[in-house]
C-alpha cells in the first residue's frame, strides 16, 4: 500500500449500514440521492473520521465529512449517471483509458475501476489534502494501473489559487469569491493536457469526466489534439444554465471533429441521452460522444432518445 492513511478509520454503525441497504435496495436508477438528502444531509457520526467500506470486495476509504463523501459513503456513489454511460462507452475487453478531471473523492473512478478489470486510470485532482486517500483507494481497486496527477488542466502551465468550501470539497473552484472564513485558498499547479498525455504510460484518454466548476472552456480547449486525434469516445461534464458561453467553447471545440452533445436527462427508472446543439432547461449533465459510436455501439445506442 502506497499511502499513509492520515486519520484513524471506522466502519459504519449500524444506523448508517442500515440507511445505506435500505436506500440501495430501491429498485429505482435515479433519486436515491435526492432521497438521502431528505433523511439525512449530513454525516451522522460527528466523530471526523474516515470510513472503510468495500467496493467489489475491495477497501477503500472515505472522508463522510462534507456532500461528496457522505453519499459516497452511504450510496457508494455520487453520480451514478455519469458512471453508468461511461462504462457503456467502455469495450470490457480492451484497456481503455479513463481521465477523471477533477477527481475530487474518487468516486467516479472507484466505481468504473471497480466494474472494469482493464481500465486505466488518470486520476486528476489538484487538492492537496486528498492525495493520500485517492492513493490508497486506486492501489487497492487498480493496482497497477492507474496514474495520479495533482494539478488542474489549463491551456498553459501557471500557478492559481482554488477556493475549496469546506463543507463540499466538490465545490471547490478558480472561479469563484471566498464565501466564508471557513473556505480554504490553496495554490495550485496547472498544467496543459498535452503535457499530462507525453508524460502518461496511458496516452490520450478514450473517455474523460469533467467536474471542474466552472473551469470547463479552459480544460476542453486543452484537450482539443484529444479530440483532433478522435481518441476519446465519450466525455461528461456538467453545465449550469447561466453558463452559456461554457457551453458554446465545448460545441465550438468538438463539434468539427466529429463529435455530438447530449443532455443527460435522469427519469427514476432509466437514463435518457437527448441530443441537442444548445443548452437543455433543468439539466445540468452533458455527454459528448463520438458520432460514430453513437451509431456502433448498442448500449448507447439504447439510452438515445
Amino acid at each position: 500500500m502506497v499511502a499513509i492513511r492520515e486519520k484513524q478509520s471506522r466502519r459504519l454503525s449500524f444506523s448508517e449500514a442500515s440507511l445505506s441497504l435500505f436506500l440501495r435496495a430501491i429498485p429505482i436508477k435515479h433519486g436515491k440521492h435526492r432521497l438521502l438528502d431528505m433523511i439525512a444531509p449530513k454525516v451522522w457520526d460527528k466523530g471526523d473520521k474516515l470510513v472503510t467500506l468495500s467496493i467489489k470486495g475491495c477497501e477503500v476509504i472515505i472522508d463522510p465529512n462534507d456532500l461528496v463523501g457522505w453519499h459516497f459513503t452511504i450510496l457508494r456513489s455520487f453520480d451514478p449517471e455519469v458512471v453508468e454511460i461511461l462504462e457503456k462507452t467502455c469495450n470490457p475487453n480492451l484497456q481503455e483509458v479513463f481521465w477523471d478531471i477533477g477527481a475530487n473523492k474518487g468516486a467516479c473512478f472507484s466505481s468504473l475501476a471497480a466494474k472494469l478489470p482493464l481500465l486505466q486510470v488518470v486520476a486528476i485532482e489538484p487538492q492537496a489534502s486528498l492525495y493520500t486517500n485517492n492513493i490508497s483507494n486506486l492501489e487497492s481497486i487498480c493496482s497497477g494501473r492507474y496514474e495520479y496527477v495533482q494539478a488542474g488542466i489549463g491551456e498553459e502551465e501557471a500557478e492559481l489559487t482554488l477556493i475549496i468550501p469546506k463543507s463540499n470539497m466538490g465545490r471547490a473552484s478558480l472561479h469563484i469569491q471566498q464565501g466564508s472564513s471557513d473556505d480554504v485558498l490553496e495554490v495550485i499547479k496547472i498544467k496543459t493536457a498535452s503535457q499530462i498525455a507525453e508524460s502518461s504510460n496511458f496516452g490520450w484518454p478514450t473517455i474523460v469526466k469533467i467536474d471542474v466548476e466552472g473551469h470547463e472552456p479552459q480544460v476542453f480547449r486543452s484537450l482539443a489534439p484529444c479530440f483532433a486525434s478522435r481518441t476519446c469516445k465519450a466525455l461528461v461534464f456538467e453545465n449550469h444554465e447561466s453558463e452559456v458561453d461554457a457551453f458554446d467553447t465545448v460545441r465550438a471545440v468538438t463539434e468539427p471533429y466529429g463529435y455530438e452533445i447530449y443532455g443527460i436527462k435522469k427519469l427514476p427508472w432509466s437514463t435518457i441521452l437527448l441530443s441537442t446543439k444548445g443548452q437543455i432547461s433543468h439539466i445540468t449533465d452533458y455527454a459528448v460522444i463520438r458520432s460514430d459510436l453513437a451509431i456502433e455501439n448498442k448500449q448507447l445506442a439504447k439510452l438515445i432518445g
